[in-house]
């Protein structure tokens, strides 16, 4: 074996990659940014856990109100009707009503059971809330206060996997799609296929249109398989309507298939197309409610979530599989995938058109 021949061939990568500014700024920025990122959202997140507390006013209230201040909990005053409400939205971590009944005093926690892993620790810092309150009303004696506990979503049964298989499905779902659609696109490119079309009777919508239409073929598989997979297989509990989900997860897929084929346009190499992913992939998995709570985000990157069509499939997801929401709870969330898909169509088109003039 020849050392200089090996120094040889890993000299030519490195100018290779150097005459390369795409993977160049691939190596050197991609991993500084999404730190960037992950050290502003850990730094700038609100995660301090709010509960609802009704009557507020009243001297157990207050006491229930300072000891759960102890542990770093957020307390609003809050009518029963609208803590409900809000509990069942997601928007607040659990809601204690104080209640009187034959057995003596009664706390009543409502809680999201969707989110498991927030209503055991819901359920702990209550009680433990109420027993010091309770001590302390009594001058050190004996508890009598009563814990109620009611889900108002999803169940007692449900663990982890059945909070999280919603979010990854949408994500799996639209990460192999856009990558298969990009890669392939680009190769079609590449081999001549596409300028071939060009000269052919076709219009640029036309071919454009075939191409989603044929890799969305594959992308409607993969979903039903995935979505089946998930509920039959893995045994994920799901309250909602499977067939609204396999709908959601499509449009998703056709959102990734049309933006594969639009960010491909702009790649001369697959490994031009890999350097999308810590763009297009990695942004939505920090930012889309997979990890950390949308409403938890630095209000900047709120907004930035808001426009990414993983956050609202998520959303959407989350809200049929765990809170039993219907069609007309999502109308919002299929209106803006299906924007989201036809937009990517019609920048796809625009490009190809811009790309052989």
């Amino acid at each position: 074996m020849s050392w200089q021949r090996v120094l040889a061939i890993s000299l030519r990568i490195i100018r290779q990659i150097r005459r390369d500014r795409r993977s160049l700024a691939l190596i050197v920025l991609a991993p500084l940014v999404i730190l960037a990122l992950l050290g502003y959202v850990y730094r700038g997140s609100a995660r301090t856990p709010t509960i609802a507390l009704s009557p507020a006013d009243t001297l157990g209230g207050e006491a229930i109100a300072r000891e759960l201040a102890v542990f770093r909990v957020r307390v609003e005053p809050m009518a029963p009707d609208e803590a409900i409400a809000r509990v069942r939205a997601g928007q607040i971590a659990g809601a204690v009503f104080l209640e009187s009944s034959a057995r003596g005093p009664t706390a009543r926690l409502v809680l999201d059971g969707s989110q498991p892993g927030q209503a055991r620790q819901v359920s702990a810092i209550v009680s433990q809330a109420l027993v010091q309150a309770a001590l302390r009303a009594t001058g050190g004696g004996s508890s009598q206060l009563h814990l109620r506990i009611d889900y108002v979503t999803g169940s007692p049964v449900f663990d982890e996997l059945d909070t999280f298989a919603p979010v990854f499905i949408g994500f799996f779902a639209f990460f192999f799609v856009f990558l298969l659609t990009s890669v392939s696109f680009l190769r079609e490119r590449l081999h001549g296929s596409i300028e071939r079309l060009i000269v052919s009777p076709l219009d640029r919508a036309e071919i454009v249109l075939g191409y989603m239409l044929g890799f969305a073929f594959y992308a409607l598989i993969q979903s039903i398989l995935t979505v089946l997979f998930t509920v039959y297989v893995l045994r994920v509990h799901t309250v909602g309507a499977l067939w609204l989900v396999i709908v959601l997860t499509v449009l998703l897929t056709l959102g990734a298939v049309n933006l594969g084929i639009f960010l491909s346009t702009f790649a001369r190499t697959e490994l031009q197309v890999v350097q999308f992913i810590p763009l297009v992939i990695s942004l939505q998995g920090l930012l889309s409610g997979i990890i950390w709570p949308v409403t938890s985000l630095p209000r900047p990157l709120q907004w930035v979530a808001r426009v990414l069509p993983l956050t609202w499939a998520n959303d959407a997801l989350r809200s049929v599989m765990l809170r039993g929401h219907g069609l007309d709870d999502l109308l919002p969330h299929l209106a803006f995938l299906t924007g989201f898909a036809l937009l990517m169509l019609v920048l796809a088109m625009t490009t190809l058109r811009r790309e052989v003039a």
